[in-house]
């Protein structure tokens, strides 16, 4: 491992899991960079939805949404695998780096051809299409590059990269807007925002220390983490929320439920930052089960404390929502109420599946998140059919919790069988120069 970021003490020397105010100040720096970062995302579409219709909003939200899908289908849980075999020590940075390398080629490319694919087809117009098809690639890359500082427990820089790169994609926004083509602002501004995030971590990451690894190791590391890919992928599907909306109600109400939704990112921040600090710091307390128990302990009553936070934002987004975006977009208000409350149940989903995850009942995760998530896009569907933006939110929280009683059992189950044994890390085969 390198050596520790200043701002986060060496994890040598302490007990398992360290002490709770070492836990919450880690979930507290990540949580505070993201909320930054989720806010400025939040008024990058407030200046995109200002300057297109809801329709039009609609459709280039429907695009984003299915780059960000497709990267999690090509990323297939890998570097969230690499994150908690780096940290347990199975796996070296640099050798992580270089599985990372040995995929980049096909993944980039596979990216741009679904990427160009769909956007031609549903985006407003060429130029956007064009921009939004790059939306893929620049989240497979951040998501990649912010995993391996994670897997260096250097949080503070993955959460640098992340505003800043929430914060160029801000001022593409602006910029667009003040030179009079505001309809290319948000399809200009998504694919910046997570371009300028991957390049920055990269910079963050330092010169790589090993050539790509062969295609058979990938293929092996890739077995391994397929519960972790299918886990991600269950969750990345309530991103098909703003496409099913514009399938069932059509492009008006799919653009009054993204605006709504699109603004819902400050709320699951806590819960991103939970897993993302939990994972690694459950992974290092290793196969001593006292001592894992009370650190899955500790992770629970903090998922349970930090979700007062959107229960708080559903009663101020109602009046707040029109006053940003304008009084056509009054339902949104209602939509964002609704949808804070299924935030809520999120953020006491995401200790279950840490735990559930850890101790090797990864598919188990895949499975309940799955089934949750099936359930609560049909109902969004139908919903939205029969009663448009708002109704079409109620999907949400009926999806978490059904999450929520299936990770719960999950996690039950995983813990009554004590700490599982991980298979062993893949071996290692010849560099590929």
């Amino acid at each position: 491992m390198t050596e520790a970021e200043p701002d986060s003490p060496p994890t040598s020397g302490r007990r398992p899991g360290g002490t709770l105010s070492l836990f919450l100040g880690r979930i507290g720096g990540v949580a505070g960079a993201l909320v930054v970062g989720q806010v400025v995302l939040g008024v990058t579409y407030v200046v995109g939805a200002r300057a297109i219709s809801p329709a039009t909003l609609g459709l280039v939200a429907t695009c984003a949404a299915i780059g960000q899908v497709a990267a999690t289908v090509v990323d297939l849980g890998l570097v969230n695998y690499l994150v908690r075999e780096t940290a347990a020590g199975r796996l070296d940075d640099a050798r992580a780096r270089a599985v990372v390398a040995a995929k980049r080629p096909w993944a980039l490319a596979l990216l741009l051809v679904v990427g160009l694919a769909t956007s031609l087809v549903l985006a407003p117009d060429v130029v956007s299409a064009i921009l939004l098809a790059v939306v893929g690639i620049g989240v497979w890359e951040a998501q990649n590059a912010n995993g391996l500082l994670r897997a260096r427990e250097r949080f503070a820089r993955a959460s640098t990269g992340q505003l800043v790169g929430r914060v160029g994609g801000l001022v593409v926004a602006v910029v667009l807007a003040l030179l009079g083509v505001g309809t290319l602002a948000l399809a200009a501004a998504l694919p910046a925002s997570f371009l300028l995030e991957a390049l920055l971590d990269r910079v963050f990451l330092g010169p790589a220390g090993e050539r790509r690894r062969p295609g058979r190791e990938l293929i092996g590391h890739h077995r391994e983490s397929l519960g972790f890919g299918l886990a991600n992928l269950a969750a990345s599907a309530q991103q098909l929320d703003t496409p099913l909306v514009t399938a069932g109600a059509g492009a008006y109400q799919a653009g009054l439920y993204a605006a709504g939704g699109r603004l819902l990112g400050p709320l699951t921040f806590l819960a991103n930052s939970l897993g993302m600090v939990a994972a690694p710091w459950l992974a290092r307390a290793g196969a001593d089960d006292a001592a894992l128990r009370g650190e899955e302990r500790r992770v629970l009553r903090v998922g349970a404390g930090l979700c007062l936070a959107p229960l708080v934002a559903a009663v101020a987004g109602p009046p707040l929502i029109p006053l940003l975006l304008g009084p056509e977009y009054a339902s949104s208000g209602t939509v964002f109420a609704v949808l804070a409350l299924g935030a809520a149940v999120v953020t006491l989903n995401q200790p279950f599946a840490v735990i559930a995850q850890n101790r090797g009942h990864q598919r188990a995760v895949a499975a309940g998140i799955a089934i949750g998530l099936t359930i609560g896009l049909l109902a969004t569907l139908v919903l939205s059919w029969w009663g448009g933006a708002v109704w079409a939110a109620v999907g949400y929280v009926v999806s978490q919790v059904v999450i929520f009683v299936l990770l719960g059992l999950a996690a039950r189950r995983a813990r009554r069988n004590g700490v599982a044994g991980v298979a062993p890390v893949v071996p290692e085969g010849p560099e590929i120069s």
